[in-house]
């Protein structure tokens, strides 16, 4: 399970909900017994990371030196309040949003790398007149009005759609299909599946589809791979992924995860998947296995760079913590951690976008697929 926990969408409360429905693994304890309390929870919290994290290296974090720095700052009269920064200062310079500490009911920190969409747009009053600035593109290009399919959360439907001369419009938000099945990724993903094949019967014959998972907030990979599944020809390796074992760079046997045809049609047409820097985990992981296909290209911004499942655990004071232990690799054997899933074409949203009502990635991506028909097919949409 992997999961983005941005200020977009997600609370203290929702995030300790995740981490608890999947199970607490355990805590690196240390062996002094005459350590204080905020000594033993700086000592369980460094020691869990030493042991389970997944990218040092990857990251440039020196995790020896981190402790040297901040161990002298901890002893049994170091407060809460106090505690808790110095923790997080411990991990910020990670930028791995799937690093979380939470006190329950009261404060999280999240090691967030830093976003230049929500630099741009930087309020949910903005980021809803992004979207409409999306939709004023779509119905530029002959698109009718957005429809939803699929239960809701956060008041968005799951999938978001609509389709025009011969073209789809696909938007997920989420990689998960309901917050009531999230917590069984088999049985949200077949969820998701089904839903996903009642709107993509409705594209009829369509030549070309736009799969838009921009501010996509993450969920699990079985409902990446159920929508990347309607898009393959024939069964190929989508990605593999391999668990924190011993030191630092020594990981456990590759799980392979393969892309294979499923539902009532594959949709082997030109396809352009839509994503920014707010594309994260489970979003991460789709953008990912979907350049696994050889009629998908990708437009917009690379995402966040966070694929691994978190690794949550519980301190001595009973905080919570989570941490990625997991190494993803894509098809071609390379991981993305920390760039995120790289673009075909580069394109960039910004907030002069808003003042002009068009969305450049919609109105380039349209043109790559254009491009892309076949030879003589006069069923292109505007330009």
């Amino acid at each position: 399970m992997a999961r983005q926990f941005t200020a977009l969408l997600f609370t203290i409360f929702f995030c300790f909900a995740i981490i608890v429905s999947f199970g607490q693994n355990p805590a690196s304890l240390p062996s002094d017994t005459t350590l204080s309390n905020p000594e033993k929870v700086f000592e369980a919290f460094w020691l869990t990371f030493e042991d389970h994290y997944a990218f040092f290296k990857i990251r440039n974090i020196d995790w020896k030196n981190t402790y040297k720095k901040y161990r002298p700052m901890v002893n049994a009269s170091t407060t809460d309040d106090s505690l808790f920064s110095i923790l997080s200062l411990m991990v910020a310079p990670f930028q791995d949003d799937h690093i979380n500490i939470i006190i329950p009911n009261q404060r999280q920190f999240t090691a967030e790398k830093p976003s230049r969409f929500l630099h741009e747009f930087s309020s949910d009053s903005v980021r809803q007149l992004f979207w409409q600035m999306v939709d004023t593109t779509l119905y530029q290009k002959g698109f009718p009005a957005i429809q939803g399919a699929g239960p809701e959360f956060r008041g968005r439907k799951l999938f978001e759609y609509s389709f025009s001369i011969g073209y789809g419009y696909l938007r997920f938000t989420r990689c998960f299909a309901s917050a009531e099945t999230d917590d069984d990724p088999p049985k949200d993903a077949a969820l998701a599946g089904g839903i996903l094949d009642s709107v993509l019967e409705l594209f009829g014959p369509v030549k070309a589809i736009l799969i838009d998972v921009r501010v996509n907030i993450g969920g699990n990979d079985e409902f990446a791979y159920a929508v990347a599944d309607r898009f393959a020809s024939k069964k190929v390796l989508g990605h593999t992924k391999r668990v924190r074992k011993g030191g630092h760079e020594d990981f456990g046997s590759p799980e392979k995860w393969y892309i294979e045809p499923k539902g009532k049609k594959q949709f082997i047409v030109p396809v352009a998947v839509l994503t920014n820097d707010q594309t994260a985990s489970a979003g991460d992981v789709f953008a990912m296995i979907m350049k696994a296909l050889p009629n998908v290209k990708t437009i917009g911004e690379n995402t966040l760079g966070i694929y691994s499942d978190m690794y949550g655990f519980e301190l001595p004071n009973k905080w919570l913590v989570s941490l990625s232990n997991q190494r993803y690799y894509a098809a071609d054997g390379k991981c993305y951690e920390g760039r995120g899933t790289p673009v075909d074409k580069k394109v960039m949203n910004t907030k002069k976008d808003l003042q002009a009502h068009k969305d450049p990635v919609i109105i380039a991506a349209i043109d790559m697929l254009n491009k892309d028909l076949p030879s003589g097919d006069s069923k292109t949409l505007p330009k």
